[in-house]
């Protein structure tokens, strides 16, 4: 591959300068109006006419057409901040494009780009230091984790709706041990937000995971008490000969005698399932369409193409042992749960309560529109998100910018004493992140330099949790109990430094040009520098939290046998 580019040496600094740094500033002032409590929303409409309503920056940045190579780098890095960390995708956005502002006056008088790198390597790590320096440390336990649930959802809600909210999700991580694969997130229109509700059991969504039932949810026969449960994780289909051959059918004896045949070989399967006293057969793959008649008939519930992790979270809660076919079914295999029923939700879903084995939590969310319904869940998945990394990662630190007022602090401390030229690139530094309060005063209505001028002076008097409230006014944040876990802050520092790092190192973007198209290259062949966050993304479920499932780049195949 040959590689191109239009500049010439007339091309002036201003223009390169444009064209690398411009991308990130246009991010920081799209997404900025959404930061804090008083963010406002944004409406996405890709070419097909769908529309989605968000103010999640990696949910926005991901429906924008992005040209421009660097700010496709720095959406990419956004979105796996928000795959890992789960909330902070804005305030990473708005760091990178504020620190990259910041570069470009560095580079203008003098500092030349690796300096400028170098100085924001240092100055990140004394900002975590900082960090680690204010957080306090909380449990599993500790009832301040609902108040950094509560102020992950403060603004989006009523302050009712977002106490609510925040105490479902802390209880169900909490009776799940904080392990998200034990929690199921599953939204719907058609309900009130006050309709949402916390499901001790698993739901099985119908219509998303592909799963069929057949004689089940009639008036008579909604619920299941005590039902045995078996899992089968392949295809279900009657017996086939084991060689081949050939049947002539002369009359219609012949004809009878065939189908009376193939109706024992059914029935046979269908004893041998009975038999067991087997209330619910939970296949993995699909049943015949003959077989789920018959089994629905003799009583037992044929539950086919049940997603992977629900098969699995499944056989776990019941106690359940899958086998690979009907023949290796015995009764130490079977489990057993408590209920299965089935709600009159979205497309249909079924609960399976009173699990004995390992505890499942769900919870079911429902939002009067499909899009009100799809940003409830984003929500709570933040939700989720912080609770987990504040149980788990190191601590607390208030919120409202408090944290990035000790950090621009402690980081400006450091740069009077050195004596390099690196000094100019931590004083910006400092002087960066504080784009944060600063944002968060403006989308409240106030004045930032005021607001910022004012926590300035409650920081140099000792009050380390001075930031910014809802009303845009400056108090504790503790007291507010305005909390966020330490792990948001400071991986919103990191990514947001390695990204602009990352730009500062590109002096110029090329063209490449197709091999076949002519032009000739030298024979050389560079070394690639990937992004720092380019990481492949786990399918685990997100029912809700965020989960794709790609075909992986297989030809061929199955698709339901990676995602079912």
């Amino acid at each position: 591959m040959a590689f191109t580019t239009e500049a010439t040496e007339e091309s002036s600094t201003e223009e390169r300068s444009d064209d690398l740094l411009g991308p990130g500033k246009a991010i920081a002032a799209t997404l900025g109006s959404t930061l804090g409590p008083n963010g406002l929303d944004k409406m996405v409409i890709d070419r097909s006419g769908s529309v989605v309503v968000t103010n999640t920056g990696a949910t926005v940045l991901d429906g924008l057409e992005i040209d421009a190579p660097i700010g496709r780098v720095i959406r990419d890095a956004v979105q796996a901040h928000a795959r890992h960390v789960g909330d902070g995708t804005t305030t990473t956005a708005l760091l990178v494009g504020e620190l990259l502002d910041a570069a470009d006056t560095l580079a203008e008088r003098g500092l030349h780009p690796t300096s400028i790198v170098d100085g924001y390597a240092r100055a990140a790590s004394h900002a975590r230091d900082a960090l680690d320096e204010l957080s306090v440390p909380v449990d599993p336990d500790d009832e301040r984790l609902r108040e950094v649930a509560s102020t992950a959802v403060t603004g989006r809600w009523d302050a009712a709706s977002a106490r609510r909210f925040a105490d479902i999700t802390v209880d169900a991580l909490r009776s799940v041990d904080f392990d998200a694969a034990r929690l199921t997130i599953q939204a719907y229109p058609g309900g009130e937000l006050t309709d949402s509700e916390r499901v001790k059991g698993i739901l099985v969504d119908l219509e998303g995971s592909s799963t069929t039932i057949d004689g089940f949810g009639t008036n008579d026969r909604r619920a299941l008490t005590d039902p045995t449960v078996a899992l089968v994780d392949g295809e279900l289909t009657p017996p086939t000969a084991e060689a081949s051959g050939t049947v002539r059918v002369r009359t219609p004896d012949d004809l009878a005698a065939v189908r009376e045949h193939e109706r024992a070989a059914d029935e046979r399967l269908i004893r041998s399932i009975a038999d067991r006293d087997v209330d619910v057969l939970v296949c993995q793959k699909s049943i015949d369409d003959a077989v789920k008649t018959d089994l629905a008939r003799a009583g037992v519930l044929p539950v086919e193409r049940t997603r992977r992790d629900e098969f699995d979270a499944i056989a776990r809660a019941a106690n359940a042992t899958a086998v690979a076919a009907i023949a290796d079914l015995d009764r130490d295999a079977l489990g057993t749960v408590g209920a299965v029923r089935r709600r009159s939700v979205g497309g249909g879903v079924i609960e399976l309560s009173g699990l004995p084995g390992e505890s499942h939590e769900s919870l079911l969310l429902r939002g009067g529109t499909p899009h009100v319904a799809e940003e409830t869940k984003r929500i709570v998945e933040d939700c989720l998100a912080v609770a987990r990394h504040a149980a788990h990662g190191g601590g607390v630190v208030p919120g409202g910018g408090a944290g990035m007022m000790v950090v621009s602090r402690a980081v400006a401390d450091r740069a009077s004493s050195v004596d390099d030229r690196s000094a100019l690139a931590l004083e910006a530094f400092a002087d960066a992140v504080t784009v944060i309060p600063r944002t968060l005063a403006r989308n409240a209505g106030a004045d930032p330099i005021d607001a910022l001028a004012a926590l300035r002076n409650r920081h140099h008097d000792g009050e380390t949790a001075a930031g910014v409230a809802r009303s845009g006014a400056v108090g504790d944040m503790f007291d507010a109990g305005v909390v966020e876990p330490v792990a948001v802050p400071a991986r919103c520092l990191e990514t947001a430094v390695r990204t602009a790092s990352l730009v500062l190192r590109v002096d110029e973007t090329l063209d490449a040009e197709p091999a076949g198209s002519g032009v000739a290259g030298d024979g050389h062949h560079g070394h690639a520098h990937g992004g720092d966050d380019s990481h492949t993304h786990e399918s685990g479920h997100a029912h809700g939290s965020g989960g794709e499932h790609g075909s992986g780049g297989h030809d061929g195949g199955y698709p339901w046998a990676l995602s079912h």
